[in-house]
């Protein structure tokens, strides 16, 4: 058994998190702690920042409680690497000072957002597979050059967060195509930043970091951040990549067709393509594999891990009192409930949250749970499990849908679905999907995937390993494979013709108003 380790820090929607896995992917230890988001005043209702030093305290913090539960030193660690949610991204000036710093959900460039798309959408979707709308870095920095240019006028470097925790932990600046490709400044053919729209829209261009593949060193752990948080100056720090591409690569999804759904905050559903597949009709997504050379085409589920937490911190108080009681996870007993209601929930319909994915579109997801004929006089009885169980079903549902989308645009038949995310630990979750889908779904042993993911980049940048294929070969591991019941899959076709056919029916009812 390794006493090498390999880390990685994942700056996620909902919490910080770090990773820690030995190098012959035995042993795993991590720690989480939740986070929250400021509205600063001028932004409007949409409007998102987050307090960089106390995130970064958050993470140190992360770092020692992961290395005190493994009982691993500084010096077991041998690489360490990042990922994050994407469209997130930092401003710092010339002293390396965060003068913004802004998570995915900031919305508050709408009207910069939508010029954009009105002046140069076409252009930007043809060349960074992504059409522009206001949480992209463009504009939220023209935001910034329009109301608020005295921090405009001190931006001297643009980091996505992967970037500024690397930043952080080794002083240097850089970016890698993953996340890059989430700026709609990223030219998917060139590989670079686009400088000649980055003029025209008069931005600095000497704001932009150089571009590192995943997977490559950049620096190395500081004096100062060594004390901090107990790892060892000196230690190799390596460009990671974007949550949901490195969670691609802790599922496996290294091959061309290869596809995963990453069922975090989001699901994405995201196949591996050699080529970028650019949509004509700007619904899907193209972007940047951490796999130097490949690319992915994405539909996103929407919410997914974020509407069950959202259902635990709302309707789950009784579950909540059985777990402090018991000391088991709230979500295994929602769970549980969810696997004694039938298939189909008893004819009751959830759309909370999910969507099927139209990037062009700015528009927010349905919130909307329809009874259908069953009634529900209570969330605490009988019927507690038939509306927990239509959540899940529902998430299910919009993978299938977006699923669709994908085979549909690439024009390939997905023969298996890889999956991995926090909803992945629910077995009923996994048992609906696998019949929903009507097909295999392959299970890695960890359900981090994203972390897992930066861990193997980790692993490559410090030469534990020689390649990426080398890297899931050693951690990756398959933890089962589920076959669908053709039974089941027969009733879930018939329940998912209903679902999206009552979907559209409130959809068009919505727009009426």
């Amino acid at each position: 058994m390794s006493n090498q380790y390999l880390m990685a820090l994942d700056a996620g929607g909902g919490a910080g998190r770090c990773f820690l896995i030995s190098t012959d992917g035995e042993q795993s230890f991590s720690a989480y702690r939740e986070w929250s988001y400021t509205q600063p005043s001028g932004t409007g209702p949409m409007g998102s920042n987050f307090n960089p030093d106390a995130f970064w305290e958050i993470l140190v913090a992360a770092i020692q409680e992961a290395l005190a539960k493994g009982g691993i030193k500084g010096e077991q660690v041998v690489g360490v690497s990042s990922t994050s949610q994407r469209e997130g991204c930092v401003f710092c000036d010339a002293d390396g000072k965060e003068v913004y710093a802004g998570p995915n959900r900031d919305y508050r460039a709408v009207l910069e957002g939508m010029q954009l798309a009105s002046e140069h959408g076409e252009e930007i979707y043809q060349r960074t597979g992504h059409f522009p709308t206001p949480i992209f870095a463009p504009a939220r920095l023209l935001w910034h050059k329009n109301n608020a240019p005295g921090v405009y006028e001190k931006i001297a470097h643009l980091l996505m967060i992967n970037d500024w925790v690397l930043f952080r932990l080794c002083g240097e600046y850089a970016s890698e195509p993953s996340n890059a490709s989430e700026t709609c400044l990223y030219d998917l053919k060139t590989g670079d930043w686009m400088f000649d729209l980055i003029d025209n829209l008069g931005l600095p261009r000497e704001i932009f970091p150089k571009i590192l593949s995943s997977g490559t060193q950049v620096g190395v752990v500081s004096e100062e951040i060594a004390s901090e948080t107990g790892l060892v100056a000196g230690t190799p720090v390596v460009m990671g990549g974007a949550d949901t591409q490195c969670g691609l690569l802790g599922c496996g999804a290294i091959w061309e067709n290869d596809i995963a759904a990453i069922s975090g905050t989001t699901t994405p559903v995201q196949m591996v393509t050699n080529e970028p597949i650019i949509d004509p009709d700007f619904r899907l997504w193209a972007g940047a594999h951490v796999i130097p050379g490949s690319f992915v085409l994405e539909s996103n589920a929407g919410y997914s891990g974020g509407v069950y937490q959202w259902y635990r911190d709302s309707y789950c108080e009784v579950e909540w009192v059985k777990a402090k009681a018991s000391g088991e996870d709230v979500y295994n007993l929602m769970n549980a409930e969810a696997a004694l209601a039938p298939p189909g929930a008893g004819g009751v319909l959830s759309f909370i949250g999910v969507m099927f994915m139209d990037a062009k579109s700015v528009g927010m997801p349905k919130n909307v749970v329809y009874f259908g004929t069953t009634p529900l006089s209570d969330t605490t009885g009988s019927n507690k499990k038939l509306l927990t169980r239509a959540i899940l079903e529902s998430l299910a549902y919009a993978v299938k849908g977006n699923a669709e989308q994908v085979e549909k645009l690439s024009g390939r038949k997905i023969e298996k679905l890889r999956v991995c995310g926090g909803l992945t630990n629910a077995d009923v979750y996994l048992d609906i999907l696998a019949n929903v889908m009507g097909t295999p779904l392959i299970v890695p042993r960890l359900a981090e995937g994203s972390g897992l993911g930066a861990a193997i980049c980790a692993g490559v940048g410090s030469g534990t390993y020689a390649d990426f294929a080398e890297g899931v070969e050693a951690l990756a591991k398959v933890r089962k494979e589920i076959q669908p019941d053709e039974r089941l899959s027969r009733q879930y076709k018939t329940f998912y013709k209903r679902w999206c056919k009552t979907r559209t029916e409130l959809e068009s009812l919505s727009s009426s108003f």
